[in-house]
């Protein structure tokens, strides 16, 4: 689940004989993104920073490398958009990932592989994440339902729950600027600002602080912004532990979601 986008969603793996083309494919989606940012840059760093020379699309490029090149990344946030209050950490790995969100509502998500992801949660997490009509999500709230990639759920749960997906989620929108240095969690960061991406459903900033010290990896990220009704909404996120192991056991017991009447 992405839970910085309008509504949280869920995640996917990759199986072992996709997941090097999966990496490369998502890593050039992330280069084209960046790229596509070129025609509107503020101007080059300061020579007294270590991105000296370098425009924002520059060193957005280096740290979206960087991080995808580590395969895995943690990350612990919190949103405050019209679907509710929640705090969400993820392990975001190659080719498995899982998710778990608190708050307005409770979810669990994992990605076991490219053909199949998993969700347990209550029932606003089954109404909100899977679209489950109110009957059958207060019927299955608790229990956990396998969603293939046949599913027209799938794509938006599995959304954000691969480092690759994650990575390319986050990545600001042109115009892009530098921000001005700053330290978050005692590291020292500069910002790049951009907007939000045409299929965010809203309209907004995104700012994305990487790291001004070897390897200048991402370390958070900022979203402010409105929905498509006004409504406003908030995301951030911290990231650590790069090239952590991540490791999800699939679940001994699920439902199909093509089982469950008014789902798909």
């Amino acid at each position: 689940m992405t839970v910085m986008q309008t509504q949280p969603t869920g995640i996917a793996r990759p199986g072992p004989s996709f997941r090097s083309n999966f990496m490369r494919l998502l890593a050039v989606t992330a280069l084209a993104v960046v790229a596509a940012t070129s025609a509107a840059c503020s101007s080059s760093t300061s020579s007294a920073s270590p991105f000296a020379g370098k425009t924002p699309r520059q060193v957005l490029a280096m740290a979206v490398n960087t991080a995808l090149a580590k395969k895995s990344v943690h990350v612990a946030g919190d949103d405050n958009a019209p679907w509710g209050i929640v705090h969400w950490v993820s392990d975001a790995g190659t080719p498995q990932g899982k998710q778990i969100v608190a708050g307005s509502f409770t979810c669990t998500a994992l990605v076991m592989s490219a053909q199949v992801a998993y969700l347990r949660g209550d029932a606003t997490c089954l109404e909100v994440n899977l679209q489950f009509p109110r009957h059958e999500a207060t019927k299955y709230a608790g229990r956990w339902i396998a969603v293939p990639s046949s599913s027209s759920e799938y794509a938006s749960l599995v959304s954000g729950e691969t480092d690759s997906s994650f990575m390319t989620g986050v990545i600001p929108w042109a115009p892009l600027r530098f921000t001005k240095p700053t330290t978050i969690g005692g590291k020292s960061v500069i910002g790049i600002s951009g907007g939000l991406g045409p299929n965010a459903g809203a309209v907004g900033t995104n700012v994305l602080y990487v790291s001004t010290a070897a390897p200048y990896l991402p370390v958070a990220f900022v979203v402010h912004g409105t929905d498509s009704n006004g409504k406003p909404l908030t995301s951030s996120g911290h990231m650590s532990n790069y090239g952590e192991s991540v490791v999800v056991t699939e679940p001994a017991h699920s439902i199909p979601i093509s089982s469950i009447p008014g789902t798909s």
